[in-house]
């Protein structure tokens, strides 16, 4: 779905007239291998956010279809992770900007970018970048692979390590990133203290809200059991107990309670709910100009209701008068919306990855794309 992504940010109106030279190439630096023309547009240059930049995938689409002059901000809170994008885009950091884009780094949290930005300085010129605001955002809410594939930080079921799951760790130490104010401030709290000092009714709630657990109450009873648990293998182990490795329901099989168990747990650890509202409700409201975009990929039910609630009411909440739901919008006689502005309208209907892409990728099976544009503020 990157091809998807990159597209939906270039629609923005402000780079509605660009045209896309090519598809996504595997090939980082395929700007080295073509005549790169300095931007000769009279318009200030596009700026785009990618908050999860993860392996920098999404950056590297976006920098290979962007001109000389426009910028990617790539935004991650685990300082591993950032340092292994910025040596994979290192083609577009460190310079003026005139014959490619520019790729800015940031350790940060998507939840605290709306005070962080605004204070970056250009590379070069040391000026700051944001004038205004940005052109898109992007944001990709799964466990980045590299993440997965490092035993030490603990976010995999199928390899043993410390059952940590802090995103603000790096290789299963602290974060030692100035950025202390972020709402999922990593802290002490591990995966392994949920699963030793939570009680049994908490850990059912957790696996049920958080992961869709059909068999909630059966995991966190044998967690309970077979406590004290300190590696994913254990983990692993205590649910497999009461768990069969295979069902004719695969969503009852090990593997895929596994999944939604360590899900739950890495939520919970970093504050994912509370900063997927953050950055929703305030942050990208507060960055994106109108006519920005705002893309959004979820893997969870909990994640794409909030995204599709922010799109569509521009707010979280969900009221309640008994068992009808109050409808805060108001109409006039003939239908049409009159109340109070709203800071995005969704563009098309949410979009789930084909079979193609999710035999090329997994992980990608359970991916949902939205996509909105922000709206004027009256």
């Amino acid at each position: 779905m990157v091809n998807e992504c990159i597209d939906a940010l270039l629609n923005c109106e402000r780079g509605s007239g660009r045209i896309r030279h090519k598809k996504y190439s595997n090939n980082d630096k395929e700007g080295e291998q073509e005549e790169q023309v300095p931007s000769t547009s009279t318009s200030s240059p596009l700026i785009f956010v990618d908050g999860t930049l993860g392996g920098g995938g999404h950056s590297a689409a976006l920098l290979q279809t962007l001109k000389g002059g426009d910028i990617v901000f790539g935004c991650d809170i685990d300082p591993n992770a950032l340092n292994e994008a910025s040596k994979r885009l290192s083609y577009y950091t460190n310079h003026d900007g005139i014959d490619r884009p520019l790729f800015v780094p940031v350790q940060s949290n998507f939840g605290n970018l709306a005070t962080k930005l605004p204070t970056i300085l250009h590379p070069i010129t040391q000026k700051l970048i944001l004038s205004k605001g940005v052109d898109g955002i992007l944001l990709d809410l799964g466990v980045s692979s590299h993440q997965i594939d490092v035993p030490e930080r603990g976010f995999s079921f199928m390899r043993d390590g410390p059952l940590d799951m802090r995103m603000g760790s790096a290789s299963g130490t602290n974060n030692d990133s100035d950025d202390t104010s972020s709402v999922s401030d990593v802290g002490g709290l591990k995966a392994a203290d949920i699963c030793n000092e939570f009680d049994e009714k908490e850990l059912q709630r957790i696996f049920s809200v958080y992961g869709d657990e059909p068999k909630s109450k059966t995991v966190a009873k044998a967690i309970v059991k077979n406590r004290p648990l300190y590696t994913t293998g254990e983990l692993v182990d205590a649910i497999g107990s009461v768990i069969p490795q295979f069902a004719k329901n695969k969503r009852h099989g090990r593997t895929a309670t596994c999944a939604r168990v360590f899900q739950s747990l890495r939520i919970v650890v970093n504050n994912e709910d509370g900063v997927l509202s953050q950055v929703l409700s305030d942050v990208c409201p507060t960055l994106l100009i109108p006519g920005g975009r705002l893309v959004v990929m979820s893997y969870h039910s909990m994640e794409d209701r909030a995204t599709k609630r922010i799109m569509r009411d521009g707010s979280l909440e969900k009221i309640r008068n008994g068992r009808q739901r109050i409808n805060n919008d108001e109409k006039d006689l003939y239908g049409n919306y009159n109340g109070p502005s709203k800071p995005f309208k969704p563009l098309s209907k949410r979009r789930k990855a084909t079979e193609e892409e999710t035999s090329r990728n997994p992980r990608a099976r359970s991916a949902i794309l939205r996509v909105a544009e922000r709206l004027e503020d009256f």
